[in-house]
């Protein structure tokens, strides 16, 4: 009878224990996933209040020592607007930093929202239709087609 009764209490105990085993496994990844999408959701979020706009006409695009392209900030946030932080490609092709030259209305290197800035491009564009890329550090990024 006693011994019936010790292994009884052995195998609930082992229960127990695979239970809690189980249990803290289970927590940990349910906090791993809630840190995860609290990150992903701060990461969305910052990609929607930070938006801009090449706000230039296609079919006329200035020209002064480069092509000048104008960038509106049309989000709820500002961002970094400087030759390491956006990114230009013209065709496809990335425009190196040396070729770029960038201007804010604070000449601060940041764009605030409403503000309207200044990416020069000086690169040689073969004559007809063209596109240009501008993509911002966090992923967001906009394009045109325009005419030379």
């Amino acid at each position: 009878m006693a011994s019936m009764a010790t292994s009884e209490m052995i195998f609930f105990i082992a229960t127990l224990v695979l239970s809690v085993a189980v249990v803290g496994v289970l927590g940990g990844q349910t906090t791993h996933l809630a840190l995860s999408m609290q990150n992903s959701a701060q990461d969305t979020s910052g990609m929607i209040q930070t938006d801009f706009s090449i706000i230039n006409d296609p079919s006329q695009i200035p020209y002064s020592n480069g092509y000048v392209f104008y960038i509106k900030n049309t989000g709820s946030d500002g961002f970094d607007f400087t030759n390491t932080t956006v990114s230009v490609l013209i065709n496809g092709t990335i425009v190196p930093q040396s070729d770029l030259k960038f201007t804010s209305p604070s000449g601060s290197g940041e764009l605030m929202p409403g503000q309207v800035g200044e990416i020069v491009v000086d690169v040689t564009l073969p004559q007809g239709y063209n596109q240009i890329e501008v993509s911002l550090i966090n992923g967001v990024s906009k394009n045109m087609e325009f005419q030379v």
